[in-house]
């Protein structure tokens, strides 16, 4: 693997500073619990000063098209990126030796103009973080500049910045500064790791945000929000290249998911493969769809069938699906259930990736293909036709794991969905 100055300089501070050997290869995942278990708090957090504004210097800034997700400019593997969260870690070493922030008691039923001494914690809290301005002062009102920080401190932990006290809000409030600074610690680690020093155009999905960016001279051009695997049917990181696009796809269903859901589904309701278009069949050719009756669903027998649901309204890759060399045989595609992508935090597939704006996302993938436009796009999702679009030139694809980061001035934190964190509660 080629490896830029900075890149190799950054390498020889990290190892210094942990007194461990680190590997050469980006991709692979560090024991981030290990780590942090055994390094003491503070070798985390060596303050490297970048003296040089040439990486800065470099980075024009382009025109920006996207989806509205996160706001972010700049790629988050950039060496801007891991530098900064240097910022965040020194801000919030300094409310720790401060003393750290007032635990605020859950009410959810708090509105403009109400009065309480919980109100005076509150307004602490959204204080030392820089949630809300220094000179509001503290009082014990819930008013517009409370609510206005309320949100602030919401947009920055991926929360829907609404201003209501709602228990995820109130969690997020209540974390102690020791937590944030070993998710940021993590996150410093895991970002040196994923550094990435390229031109080129590629796809970053980051599951922790529930995000995807397109990434091209180190600027994002488009986001959009995604839907990604349950704990317990994780999205595995990967890197890779995307390949081809599928339009109006069949979706072949997985083993494992007839296994979980599929036979559950069906002994609860004997109509629910005709309901979602779901053939049973013998073998991969996919001739003489099996009668569903003759199946017994309380034995292993549907296990030794084959299960394809038919391209359509109901199909649960929607209107397509993008695919990409992996061991996993996940990949990114559309999906019927557009309400989902109104949750704050949306662990809903069993390990692909679900894409929110997926036409868009097309479009800047294929932009590269000969004869290729908007109009013929439009037309192919027009027409409902099953077909299949190589891309000429692959762009490669990042599935990462990022938590915590420090962008544009605003430290930004994620829930640790997977534990990954490696950090115990505290």
């Amino acid at each position: 693997m080629k490896l830029s100055y900075q890149t190799i300089v950054l390498y020889l501070i990290i190892s210094v500073s942990f007194l461990l050997p680190m590997k050469s290869n980006a991709s692979t995942e560090h024991n981030y619990f290990n780590i942090l278990e055994n390094t003491n708090e503070n070798s985390l957090f060596i303050v490297e000063n970048p003296t040089s504004n040439k990486v800065e210097n470099n980075l024009q800034l382009n025109s920006v098209t996207r989806s509205a997700t996160s706001g972010e400019i700049e790629s988050l593997l950039s060496y801007n990126s891991y530098l900064s969260i240097q910022s965040a870690i020194k801000k919030y070493q300094q409310i720790k030796f401060t003393g750290g922030w007032p635990i605020y008691s859950y009410n959810p039923d708090l509105k403009i103009g109400d009065r309480s001494q919980q109100i005076i914690k509150l307004r602490q809290r959204l204080l030392i973080t820089g949630d809300m301005e220094k000179n509001i002062g503290i009082q014990d009102v819930f008013d517009s500049f409370v609510e206005e920080g309320v949100k602030q401190f919401q947009s920055r932990h991926g929360l829907e910045a609404n201003g209501n006290l709602n228990i995820n809000t109130i969690n997020a409030l209540n974390q102690s500064v020791e937590s944030k600074l070993k998710q940021l610690g993590a996150n410093k680690i895991r970002l040196l790791n994923y550094l990435t020093n390229t031109n080129e155009k590629y796809v970053l999905v980051n599951i922790p945000s529930n995000n995807l960016s397109v990434i091209q001279d180190s600027r994002v051009i488009f986001e959009s929000k995604v839907i990604v695997g349950k704990e317990d049917r994780q999205t595995p990181l990967i890197n890779s290249n995307i390949y081809e696009v599928n339009f109006f796809p069949y979706w072949h269903v997985p083993k494992s998911i007839v296994q979980k859901d599929i036979i559950k589904a069906v002994l609860t309701d004997s109509n629910y493969l005709i309901k979602n278009n779901i053939f049973v069949y013998q073998d991969y050719y996919y001739k003489d769809p099996i009668n569903p009756k003759y199946i017994n669903w309380e034995s292993e027998e549907p296990l030794l069938f084959k299960f394809r649901q038919n391209p359509g309204n109901t199909n649960s890759l929607g209107i397509a699906k993008i695919n990409f060399a992996n061991k996993h045989a996940v990949y990114l595609h559309d999906t019927p259930q557009k309400l989902l992508f109104n949750e704050d935090l949306r662990l809903y597939s069993s390990g692909c990736v679900r894409v929110q704006n997926i036409d868009d996302l097309i479009e800047v993938l294929l932009s590269e293909n000969t004869n290729w436009n908007r109009s013929k796009l439009n037309q192919i999702l027009d027409e409902n036709e099953t077909i299949t679009f190589k891309l000429q030139k692959q762009v490669p694809i990042k599935i990462i794991y990022v938590s915590a980061w420090f962008s544009n001035g605003v430290t930004h934190f994620r829930k640790d969905i997977y534990g990954k964190d490696g950090i115990k509660k505290l």
